[in-house]
Order: C-alpha cells, then structure tokens, then sequence
C-alpha cells in the first residue's frame, strides 16, 4: 500500500522506515533536506510539499513536533487538504492538544478528508524496533481500517474515544510519567543528602516496587530534562 508520511525527525524516520520494512510503498516530506535523504536511502519516494504526499496518497501519516506545526502542514498553504481527495484518511500521530486534533478534524471534515489522532508512547528505542503504545481517537471504523498499518510502527494500538481522546489518554499518561520521574529524582537527593550515593539509586532500580523502566534505559541524572520534554509532549 502507498503511505504517506509528513515529519522524519527522531520519531517519524524510524516509523517511516518500519513502514518501509513492512513493504508499504512510502511518499514522505519533511523540512529537513537531511531526514528526506536518510528515508529516501531506505527506499521511499520524496515530495516537495505536504500537498503533493496528499495528492499520491490516501493514507496520510503525520508525526510533527507540536499543535501549530501540525495545523500548518494540514491546513496551511500547501498543506494535506489542498492535495487531498474525499476519502482520504489522515492519522496524526503528533503529540498535540486535543482541542487542536478537534480542530483539525473540523476542518478535514469540510473537506471530506477522515482523521483520527494517535499519538505514541516510548520514545524513539520503541520507535526504531516498532513496539510505541499507540492511543487513538476518532471513528472506531477509520481507526480499524489502518489498525494494521499502525501494528507496522507499535506493539499496541488501542481506540479511546473520539477525535482528541488519543491525545488526551497520551497527557494522562505523560502525567504518569512525569510524577515518576520527579519522585525518582527526590528519592535519589535523599539517597545522596544521606551519603549512600549510587549503592542506593541501584537498590532501587533493582527492587520491585521501585523499578521504573525509562531510568532503566536512560538513567536519572537529568531529570529536569526529562519533565521538560514531558511538558512539551
């Protein structure tokens, strides 16, 4: 199947390059010359414009950094609804308000374009190996007719509700992690105020109720960091 993609950044290159595995033909676009290249050296086809992804294709994947780029790149000059036919499906897999995805789905609709928003979780390990935690809103029947495309980019796809509801379930989730990570980096001040350092952050990553996977992977040294990028997601 032809498949659009529109955003090759951390996220979005490696979901397009699953997609590519999979066999799916790809039709992509991004601003960055350098992304296209890469995805283009694993067998996609590059376009100069979101219209143009739009115009080859009727499925059409989204994967931007937040609510205005999304909204340019779909509504904008040049963007998906000038390309695009009735009938087209748009999956936004962007992390973005749900009154924004609410918005979009207005717009798309006027047109004849269907949407749902399923943003992801599991940061760009799971995006390489193809297992994100994909959460969904929108029409369950949309949702299921490109269910297995999503299986190609996760290990779950999941339909919560209507339009905005996926990235809705992706901020309670984020909230999650987010308490999380401050309770990790409180938890390892005490360990280090009390002088047991490292011996102690390893007897909690180790114990059972105080295992928490993400410092598994990337450790807690940088904690502020890790809430900013939760707050912009």
């Amino acid at each position: 199947m032809k498949l659009g993609f529109i955003g090759l950044g951390i996220m979005g290159k490696p979901m397009a390059k699953n997609l590519l595995k999979a066999g799916h033909e790809v039709v992509c676009f991004d601003i960055v010359a350098q992304n296209i290249a890469d995805v283009v050296a694993a067998g996609a086809k590059a376009v100069a414009s979101c219209k143009a992804v739009a115009e080859q294709c009727s499925i059409v994947i989204t994967m931007l950094p937040n609510s205005p780029h999304v909204k340019e790149a779909v509504m904008g000059p040049g963007g998906v609804l000038e390309g695009a036919k009735a009938g087209t499906i748009l999956v936004d897999m962007s992390s973005i308000a749900p009154q924004a995805s609410q918005e979009i789905e207005k717009a798309c609709s006027a047109k004849g374009v269907k949407m749902i928003d399923a943003p992801v979780s599991g940061g760009e390990p799971k995006a390489i190996d193809g297992t994100l935690s994909i959460m969904v809103g929108g029409d369950e029947q949309v949702f299921n007719s490109v269910k297995d495309i999503l299986l190609k980019m996760g290990a779950s796809a999941v339909h919560c509700g209507t339009i905005g509801a996926g990235n809705t379930t992706k901020l309670a989730n984020q909230v999650i992690v987010a308490c999380n990570i401050a309770a990790c980096a409180e938890a390892f001040t005490l360990a280090k105020k009390a002088g047991r350092g490292s011996r102690a952050r390893h007897g909690c990553h180790q114990g059972r109720a105080g295992r928490f996977h993400r410092h598994e992977r990337q450790g807690a040294h940088d904690a502020p960091g890790q809430l900013q990028a939760r707050l912009q997601d």
